[in-house]
């Protein structure tokens, strides 16, 4: 049985809008409609590919990454009205792999950095253990959706040539949350008892927890701008953004989302050590949140519920834990291999061996480490760390030329595998996004002009 809070239900956690639906969830529907929906799909498809040659790839990148974050309802609604179970971001996210694919074609070299090999080696995990999967067509979403991952990070690397585009790139992922940030006042307007209930803010996402880690993103963000010699603002911009983030700590804050605020707190805490010792200030005043009334509950519930014993209700962290620790004894007489079970093989086996789950399937591990080795086996989770790596040897490279800006990139890896450890991170699409545009940003700003690119690709 789940948590007493729900929050933690498979329908709310994984994300609504997977990639290729089209192909693996409407597979048993009637041909026709099937047909209508690929045509749609496809039309969408080629007409953003028609507007991205009369654009240029650089200005859609920017447009879907600013756009994107603000339009999971809308989309579902969409897909809820005309009932379908995809909706216009397959065609986004089929547009991100056609953008990286065009702007590798052009910048070939870009594929030898440490960081895109990387990459290359943990999808090619990903594709090998398809081959064991027992959902093949969820297996080959997942796939997809962890190339458009490495597609958005591989992106400024190919367009990227000035610390203007540096700037315009951090811009647009600040700005993405304009309309998010937003649209959470009228949210808190309309649900005053997020402040004092269980509910919780997430604004135009599915989950407040996929809000919470892309605010980590934002914030981040905001820090990187206003410390790093990449980037020149004026005294008032940078007093903007501060009050803008302080906003931001707030949004936060009534999301509820624990695994955030700690990820958060490490950001913060290095940056005011390390860069900026004005920044611990703020922390001296983090027992005034308990005088939140649904914040000190969130943080109460983590002392009930802690004894796994018959049908005693657990709450979302000692839930978790149970579920980890079954796992693993399974895992121990049942190893996954070199290969792993396939992706998407776990909520197919969760019911096996779940004590808690009532025999029921769809259940997330939670633990983005612990999918990753049981889909992907020993390769699969070998890869991941060596592109963890590859990326952090790159921010300490980058630490000679910038090192406050490297700095708060490192905090913020070290933030994301925070939360990679308690969460179903594969599937929070928009928060996977902005991470990883903004990283492959920064990563890229070492190398302005080292490899010729067409005009179309060139930031200007």
């Amino acid at each position: 049985m789940f948590p007493a809070s729900t929050d933690w239900t498979p329908e709310k956690v994984r994300t609504d809008d997977k990639f290729f639906d089209t192909a693996a969830d409407i597979a048993d529907a009637p041909c026709e409609l099937r047909d209508r929906v690929t045509v749609v799909i496809l039309t969408i498809i080629g007409l953003l590919l028609v507007l991205t040659l009369v654009i240029g790839v650089w200005r859609m990148l920017l447009a879907v990454m600013l756009v994107r974050p603000s339009c999971d309802q809308v989309f579902d609604w969409l897909k809820t009205s005309f009932d379908q179970q995809s909706g216009p971001g397959a065609a986004i996210n089929a547009l991100v792999i056609a953008m990286a694919i065009i702007a590798v074609a052009h910048v070939p070299g870009v594929l030898v950095i440490a960081p895109l090999l990387a990459w290359l080696g943990f999808l090619l995990a990903a594709a090998a253990s398809l081959l064991q999967t027992p959902d093949a067509a969820g297996g080959l979403r997942i796939f997809l959706t962890l190339t458009t991952y490495a597609a958005v990070f591989a992106l400024p690397y190919t367009v990227i040539q000035s610390r203007s585009a540096v700037v315009q790139c951090f811009t647009v992922t600040v700005c993405s949350s304009l309309i998010p940030s937003t649209f959470a006042l009228l949210e808190l307007a309309m649900t005053p008892t997020i402040l004092t209930g269980e509910q919780r803010l997430q604004s135009t996402f599915t989950h407040p927890n996929i809000y919470a880690f892309y605010i980590v993103v934002i914030v981040a963000a905001i820090l990187f701008m206003t410390c790093s010699t990449t980037v020149t603002l004026s005294k008032s911009v940078r007093r903007m953004l501060f009050v803008y983030g302080g906003y931001l700590l707030l949004l936060l804050l009534l999301t509820k989302t624990r695994s955030a605020w700690l990820s958060m707190l490490i950001i913060m805490t290095g940056y005011g050590l390390v860069i900026d010792k004005r920044a611990l200030l703020p922390l001296l005043g983090l027992p005034i949140v308990l005088l939140i009334p649904g914040v000190a509950e969130r943080i109460a519930d983590l002392g009930s519920g802690t004894v796994d014993v018959g049908y005693e209700q657990l709450n979302s962290f000692v839930w978790r834990k149970v579920l980890w620790n079954d796992t693993l004894e399974w895992l121990a007489t049942n190893p996954s291999g070199v290969f792993g079970y396939g992706l998407s093989s776990y909520q197919s086996y969760v019911p096996m061996f779940f004590s808690r789950g009532g025999g029921q399937a769809g259940i997330g591990p939670h633990n983005a480490f612990l999918q990753i080795y049981f889909e992907m086996g020993v390769v699969g989770l070998t890869s991941f760390l060596l592109l963890m790596a590859a990326i952090a040897s790159k921010l300490i490279h980058r630490l000679r030329e910038d090192f406050a800006g490297s700095f708060v990139m490192l905090m913020m890896c070290v933030g994301y595998m925070v939360v990679f450890y308690s969460d179903n991170l594969l599937d929070y699409l928009q928060y996977q996004w902005l991470f990883w545009f903004t990283l492959g940003s920064a990563c890229a700003s070492t190398r302005f002009a080292v490899y010729p690119s067409q005009v179309r690709l060139v930031a200007s």
